[in-house]
């Protein structure tokens, strides 16, 4: 994902000090470069046509599938955005329209075959980016910073990671 942006534009400096990059163009950074590093080992496999816009889909999209409203909410969304990602992966193969069983007037998105395997695919790359790094940067400090991204993620978007939400344990009688 390279940029057109001046890097005196791209990097927002904390209180005027040009030694001293935002936390946010610093995450910026940081995730532009996993997806550099992402789109390589993609360009490896059948599934060259799948962009990083595609990701709210094969993020959310599992088992027996959703409904688009659902998809948007749990990505952060709108209907309309999302639609027109959907759209686009079913006429790549990845993904398709059925009816709701539990409401005739409804459709559910499932990954096809095609896309289970670009999601397995894909998952598995990112497991690799993140050992790479950690062998790169310390596996220490990447668990930390995994587990900072996730307490912060907890605590301010929940609906957006359901992968992280521990059920209640159960009340003790």
């Amino acid at each position: 994902m390279d940029k057109k942006i001046a890097a005196a534009q791209e990097l927002a400096l904390v209180h005027g000090d040009p030694s001293q990059v935002t936390l946010p163009a610093l995450m910026d950074l940081a995730v532009d470069a996993m997806y550099v590093d992402f789109r390589k080992l993609l360009e490896e496999t059948p599934y060259t046509d799948v962009r990083p816009t595609h990701g709210c889909v094969f993020r959310f999209v599992h088992g027996e599938g959703m409904r688009l409203t659902e998809l948007a909410t749990k990505a952060g969304l709108t209907k309309q955005s999302v639609g027109e990602i959907v759209d686009d992966l079913m006429s790549l193969g990845y993904i398709e329209r059925f009816p709701d069983p539990t409401d005739k007037r409804a459709k559910l998105i499932r990954l096809t075959a095609k896309g289970l395997d670009a999601q397995r695919i894909g998952f598995a790359f990112f497991d690799k980016l993140e050992k790479d790094w950690a062998e790169a940067f310390g596996a220490d400090r990447i668990a930390a910073l995994r587990a900072t991204l996730e307490d912060i993620a907890l605590a301010k978007s929940p609906d957006a990671v359901p992968e992280l939400a521990h059920p209640e344990p159960a009340p003790v009688p």
